[in-house]
């Protein structure tokens, strides 16, 4: 019987993880079966019990909290991302009217969730950036933010693409990794915050206490000059 390593990681991994188990497998003949979605929800399923061999988040905090409850090793950041926003095209969003339009009360943002989702987390770390610039824009902007996806209650399948695309909303906050697929889509304008409102986005990675030696060759390959490349091909920042 084929050793396994399973995986529990976060939903942004999508299209790097794939490949880089690919890769793995061929390298090693592990099979590395993964599990994708929103890391808080995920790190909640480890708590109650799901067994796991890596655990990796879209953010630091939640492999660090498996750690601080003895479910896991200590937490090393493989890979960076970064925020940005994808708005419509015709909104003519640009860094120099980005508070004018965030401002506008007609202007529909869409997050993910926060607490359930590092996105939203990172939205939501955005607006206080903010709000520490221009008093009483983030917090009107926490409110005014519709949270339509990464949530234990979202519906399965939504995308922020699509969410502009159906009118649900003018512009969405969400990762630069994600964003990428869409560059030559006319309709859509993918911008990058400014530095003054960007948080710094980190992926953390954690071993369950104990975990084997496999699965530690895997924490190493995830970290290696292929798996970073990999990674930096999906649109994420090596750690390096």
């Amino acid at each position: 019987m084929n050793e396994t390593i399973r995986v529990l990681a976060a939903g942004s991994l999508r299209h790097a993880l794939p490949i880089i188990a690919a890769a793995f497998e061929r390298d090693t003949g592990i099979l590395v079966p993964l599990t994708l979605g929103p890391a808080g929800l995920l790190r909640e399923r480890i708590e109650a019990g799901e067994p796991f061999d890596l655990f990796a988040s879209a953010n630091m905090a939640h492999p660090q909290r498996l750690v601080a409850l003895g479910l896991a090793e200590e937490t090393t950041c493989f890979i960076r991302n970064r925020l940005c926003i994808l708005a419509r095209a015709d909104l003519g969003l640009t860094p120099e009217n980005l508070v004018e339009v965030l401002s506008a009360p007609t202007t529909r943002i869409g997050t993910s969730t926060p607490g359930d989702d590092p996105s939203g987390d990172y939205a939501f770390e955005m607006f206080d950036r903010v709000e520490a610039q221009h008093p009483g824009l983030g917090t009107s902007l926490k409110h005014r933010a519709q949270q339509l996806v990464g949530g234990r209650n979202a519906p399965p399948g939504r995308s922020a693409a699509g969410l502009i695309a159906e009118g649900v909303v003018d512009l969405f906050l969400g990762y630069a990794s994600n964003a990428r697929l869409h560059e030559k889509d006319p309709k859509l304008r993918i911008m990058e915050l400014p530095p003054r409102f960007s948080p710094r986005v980190e992926y953390g990675m954690a071993l369950r206490s104990g975990a084997s030696e496999v699965a530690r060759k895997l924490r190493g390959f995830l970290l290696s000059p292929v798996g970073q490349g990999i990674l930096e091909a999906c649109g994420f920042q090596q750690v390096s």
